[in-house]
């Protein structure tokens, strides 16, 4: 009896592992090489609705430059007549002094407002658009601000801030024009503009005819707007030679060229003449 149960222990044992060595080599014929290095196989996009990748905003070199600058006027600047907004009660209500018109805003030393500068010929690199919008505001049915930029795909916010009818129509050349009412106040209407046009266009209300903006299409951050004390900065330019523009709506555009070095607050001067 102990024979037959010896001989019956030695049977399954052989079959167990002769069972194990057929599991294996089964693996092996699927092509599974226990010797061979690993890898991860790159995952399918046949058929994959996932966004291309968008390429990286151009980084601030270490090196980079600004240009602190100012806009004066010389000469007898043209006097701005008072804005008549009788037409519309709503706006004349806005206003406890009659306000002027802004195309010409000349400090008491001669500091020149809203003059557009930018760099004409800027550094090569990919400068996407920022995320935040650009806000034109509508608000005692004037334009706020009177002169900006905004970059080639930013956002752009137009609020009425008024409890009256306002008509944005927008008057690029490059662009596609734009008209839009605007008749409930709290209203924000979004466009963009998909083309460069670094010449000012103007955006005026076709329901008040004093009412006008206007507005350039960068292709690249390096722009600014002179403000009531005629400075304006443009930051993070890298270091080279370039031909820096000023434009205003009354006084027509100067250039000049300027070289920034390395790290250099460049002070820049204009001066326009009446």
């Amino acid at each position: 009896m102990k024979k037959f149960v010896s001989m019956m222990f030695a049977a399954t044992l052989v079959l167990a592992v002769a069972c194990g060595k057929g599991k294996e080599a089964e693996s092996k014929e699927e092509g599974e090489d226990d010797q061979a290095p690993q890898t991860a196989s790159a995952p399918s996009t046949a058929g994959s609705s996932a966004p291309a990748a968008t390429a990286a905003p151009a980084a601030v070199s270490a090196d980079a430059a600004t240009v602190a600058g100012s806009v004066k006027f010389e000469g007898a600047a043209a006097k701005m007549a008072a804005i008549q907004m009788g037409a519309d009660p709503y706006c004349q209500s806005q206003h406890q002094t009659p306000v002027a018109d802004e195309e010409v805003v000349v400090g008491s030393a001669g500091e020149l407002a809203n003059v557009f500068v930018y760099i004409k010929n800027p550094p090569a690199g990919n400068y996407p658009a920022p995320s935040t919008p650009v806000t034109l505001d509508q608000k005692g049915c004037r334009y706020y601000p009177h002169v900006n930029g905004i970059q080639v795909g930013q956002k752009l916010a137009i609020k009425n801030d008024d409890a009256t009818l306002h008509n944005v129509h927008a008057m690029p050349t490059v662009n596609s024009q734009f008209n839009e009412g605007q008749p409930v106040q709290g209203m924000v209407a979004e466009k963009s503009f998909d083309k460069a046009e670094t010449t000012p266009f103007k955006i005026k209300c076709d329901v008040h005819g004093w009412m006008k903006s206007y507005m350039a299409v960068m292709p690249h951050p390096f722009y600014a707007v002179s403000a009531p004390d005629g400075k304006f900065t443009i930051a993070n330019l890298p270091p080279g030679t370039y031909t820096l523009v000023a434009w205003h709506e009354k006084y027509g555009q100067q250039e000049q060229s300027i070289t920034v070095a390395p790290k250099e607050s460049k002070a820049v001067s204009f001066t326009f003449k009446g």
